[in-house]
């Protein structure tokens, strides 16, 4: 997987100790680049990698010829079938690992041809390759032109979108301005009234002073509300496991939920209050239910929570809106019948090492280890795919939650943004969302990074399509780097694929002894 913008950059250990001895004053750019070469060139292993003598063949793993966004530099990894080789990439001598893989943060300075020209040598053989990179143009639009309208919509999924159900029936995000950074979750079925578009987006209301914008593909034509949904009649029902608070209301609702101390607070969006009394809770887990009714047009139902939450989810059906909550697995228990959903991240796409190894293989193969030793702890681990057949983002999170999943972890390995040197992702980062998620990122975090060898680089909040998740804690890991011809090898080596396992298996080993996050954890505002 790329890494995400939002991603600190972690230096690798051997490229620091390099810049400590190298002391270069730098005195124009070509320098700093000719010096990056140089140190990528200069690093020692930090893992055994196998010998490869075979003929010389070169293979460029990265970069493609499609349009990317190119800085001065430019990340490339590949192959040239022998570690005996010698390569150069615009001539600059490029260090190639014994096994024939290299990686590389080559200059590609404005004003100059972007190409890049590999040369490779083994004896008396020569191989030459020319790769031209076409630059993606920063342009900045003209403003969008901009309408007045008066008219109330249906958010609809078009069904020509995708064949995939899960997919199809997600919701549809919204945005703060029209292309611009994402905003809320809107279900599909909700009327709301827009008050502007363009000829791409329409402008819909919220509530007052607040509007975001989706596609006009996605919203069809419905009659405008004659009264505002009254939610009335609040419900508790209970188990041992879940608590499930619904309330009656005519029509599908924009709602949020938002976990603040020990409240959780389920906003329904363009409704009021018929509710006059408090709701007591009959169980552990919800101590009792306050209705509100706003001046901005919105219903607040605050839920007073006796215990620590696992999760939730909203659903409105057969004019009632459910709020659905969890309770943490029982620490008493450990992993015993902990329902674990396993995701190998990709395909499609994900990332190619230097020698070839897909990332897609490797989560598979890592994924498996870690359900066999789950397995053998008493959990019942979940696979999100068993075989090379791609399965959408949104397939995988609702395949999680028909196995009854308790935590998803996404596994996968990373790959630099445009810009970033090979080995700046030479670190484990978790990523997570939703509130209920943040401990459970942070020791994985930590168990992971231990059992790779690899700096610990941070638990991230980041709005992937996996860690959106709220009925069960959901991780995005990147375990490690998959671009530097050590890792690369390590990682396919049956010992690798064993420790990434067991660094999964032990950061949830320790969240489940610490018990779901708690509120007091988790007081930042989470949509």
């Amino acid at each position: 997987m790329r890494a995400s913008d939002t991603a600190p950059t972690a230096m690798n250990p051997h490229h620091r100790r390099m810049v400590g001895i190298r002391r270069v004053t730098l005195r124009s750019p070509r320098f700093s680049w000719v010096i990056a070469l140089v140190v990528a060139g200069c690093a020692r292993d930090e893992f055994d990698i196998p010998v490869a003598d075979g003929p010389l063949a070169l293979e460029v793993r990265y970069p493609t010829t499609a349009p990317m966004t190119i800085m001065d530099s430019i990340s490339v990894w590949g192959s040239v079938g022998s570690g005996t080789a010698e390569l150069s990439i615009n001539g600059h001598r490029v260090r190639v690992a014994p096994n024939g893989g290299f990686a590389a943060f080559v200059p590609v300075p404005p004003g100059e041809p972007s190409i890049l020209e590999f040369e490779a040598r083994k004896g008396a053989a020569v191989l030459r390759r020319s790769i031209p990179l076409v630059r993606s143009r920063q342009t900045v639009d003209s403003p969008a032109r901009l309408r007045s309208v008066a008219r109330w919509v249906r958010l609809r999924r078009p069904p020509s979108d995708t064949t995939d159900p899960a997919r199809q029936a997600s919701p549809i995000y919204s945005r703060w301005t029209p292309g611009g950074v994402l905003a809320l979750p809107l279900p599909q079925g909700i009327r709301l009234p827009a008050d502007s578009e363009t000829d791409e987006a329409l402008r819909l209301r919220l509530t007052k002073g607040v509007a975001v914008w989706v596609p006009r593909a996605e919203v069809e034509d419905a009659p405008p509300r004659r009264s505002v949904p009254v939610v009335t009649d609040p419900r508790i029902s209970e188990s041992a496991t879940e608590s499930v608070l619904d309330v009656a209301v005519a029509e599908p609702l924009l709602t949020t939920v938002e976990l603040v101390r020990s409240h959780l607070r389920w906003t329904l969006v363009g409704a009021k209050s018929g509710v006059t009394r408090p709701v007591p809770g009959s169980s552990g887990l919800v101590r009792g239910v306050t209705v509100k009714e706003s001046k901005d047009g919105v219903v607040i139902v605050d839920v007073a929570l006796g215990a620590a939450l696992l999760g939730w989810r909203t659903t409105w059906g057969q004019g009632r809106a459910r709020l659905e909550l969890r309770s943490g697995p029982d620490v008493v228990n450990g992993l015993t019948g902990l329902v674990v959903a396993l995701d190998p991240g990709h395909p499609p796409l994900g990332t190619l090492g230097p020698t070839g190894l897909t990332e897609d293989s490797l989560t598979l193969a890592i994924a498996i280890e870690a359900a066999r030793r789950l397995r053998a702890l008493g959990a019942r681990p979940f696979l999100t795919r068993e075989d090379a057949r791609p399965v959408s983002l949104e397939a995988r999170v609702a395949l999680a939650e028909e196995a009854g999943a308790q935590l998803f972890v996404s596994i996968h390995a990373n790959a630099p943004g445009d810009g970033r040197p090979p080995w700046s992702v030479d670190g484990t980062r978790v990523y997570w969302f939703q509130p209920q998620a943040r401990r459970l990122a942070r020791s994985l975090e930590v168990s992971v990074a231990a059992a790779l060898h690899a700096v610990a680089s941070g638990s991230i909040h980041a709005d992937f399509a996996v860690t959106r998740a709220t009925w069960f804690p959901a991780v995005l890991i990147e375990g490690t780097g998959l671009t530097m011809p050590a890792r690369e090898a390590y990682l396919r080596s049956p010992g690798g694929i064993a420790a990434y396992a067991a660094g999964i298996v032990t950061g949830i080993q320790e969240w489940v002894l610490g018990g779901p996050d708690s509120s007091a954890d988790a007081r930042e505002r989470v949509r």
